[in-house]
């Protein structure tokens, strides 16, 4: 149908015509909740809504818990939970209330993207380009209209649901964010440290 429904009455032939871009970003991959009571997110993001769960984790140097499903069209969202009541994401949450916590968006090379990005007179922060499988940056709210906005390379699927990876043993803490996977608690890899995590536990 037309646009929408009466094209050539609603438009007329000699306006110019909306100009068509080639996009720049590979694709827009999430967005990301913050909320208190991941399990209340998940009734209805999955038991209403029959979203798919993919992967979930605690990163326990940022003291978060995250749970990822897709929905139809390759729509994700991601429910963010504090893990330690003086987290950045508990304060957050105090500040902010629950909703909207950042977007990520995929592109092909994210070191041009950087140029870009600061060509135009956005600020980037907290870069990482260390780790081959997820490199990413960050836009700074003040400078996207408040929006915390989050830019991705890799070279992983993120749409493939994890085999055994469930939201009831996430929510549990039976499973950890190290490097650019989750490891099952019994099956950790021999460079994750507690020492190296428990820094960033609640000060006592």
């Amino acid at each position: 149908m037309g646009w929408r429904t009466d094209r050539e009455r609603g438009a007329p032939s000699h306006l110019p015509r909306n100009p068509l871009f080639e996009p720049k970003m590979h694709h827009w991959d999430h967005v990301g909740l913050a909320v208190r009571d991941p399990l209340r997110a998940i009734q209805l993001f999955r038991d209403v809504f029959g979203g798919q769960f993919i992967v979930g984790g605690d990163n326990l140097q940022i003291g978060i818990r995250s749970m990822v499903f897709k929905l139809p069209t390759k729509i994700k969202v991601e429910f963010l939970s504090p893990l330690y009541l003086d987290s950045y994401l508990a304060k957050y949450l105090d500040e902010h209330g629950e909703g909207f916590h950042h977007a990520t968006l995929f592109v092909d090379d994210i070191v041009s993207t950087i140029k870009d990005l600061e060509a135009h007179g956005f600020e980037t922060v907290d870069t990482k380009l260390d780790d081959s499988h997820w490199l990413e940056t960050f836009l700074r709210p003040k400078s996207t209209f408040g929006c915390l906005i989050q830019v991705v390379q890799s070279d992983l699927d993120w749409y493939e649901p994890h085999p055994v990876c469930t939201p009831e043993a996430v929510l549990a803490g039976e499973w950890r964010w190290w490097g650019a996977q989750v490891w099952h608690v019994s099956a950790l890899p021999s460079d994750y440290s507690e020492e190296r995590v428990r820094r960033f536990q609640p000060k006592t």
